[in-house]
């Protein structure tokens, strides 16, 4: 019959394997998580940035430059890099608000790569990248 102190040292081998089994598959989960959280969070933030942007391209005041440095400020703010913004006169095929009446509809555009807004971008290259767009009607 094993005495205390052998069933403790057995239970402690024990212990380890299953730390040694568990341990890469948590960690695995967690920085995995963590990648999907960032990734949900630069999508989201373009996603405002154009919207507020192109509400911004509604307005009767608004010009190409408003819009294009509205859109750049929202998506610095929520610490999104490397987008490239373009804004469409989708009515008169123009890629610029110049000459827009009332009724034209505009197209804002943002295509933003992953590699520069991962955190994981040194263990993982992802070289693709998202475009995110929104329309309206020029008020």
């Amino acid at each position: 019959m094993p005495t205390r102190t052998q069933t403790r040292k057995d239970r402690r081998g024990v212990a380890t394997v299953e730390l040694a089994f568990v341990l890469p598959a948590f960690i695995a989960l967690v920085f995995g998580s963590i990648e999907i959280c960032q990734r949900l969070h630069v999508k989201q933030s373009a996603i405002i940035s154009v919207y507020e942007s192109c509400r911004v391209a509604t307005r009767t005041i608004s010009n190409t430059t408003t819009v294009l440095d509205t859109c750049n400020a929202l998506l610095t703010q929520q610490n999104v890099q490397g987008a490239t913004v373009t804004v469409r006169n989708m009515t008169q095929a123009k890629n610029n608000l110049d000459d827009i009446v009332t009724g034209d509809e505009i197209r804002i555009r943002v295509v933003v790569p992953w590699n520069q807004n991962a955190i994981s971008q040194y263990v993982i290259s992802d070289t693709s990248s998202f475009q995110v767009q929104a329309f309206m009607l020029r008020e």
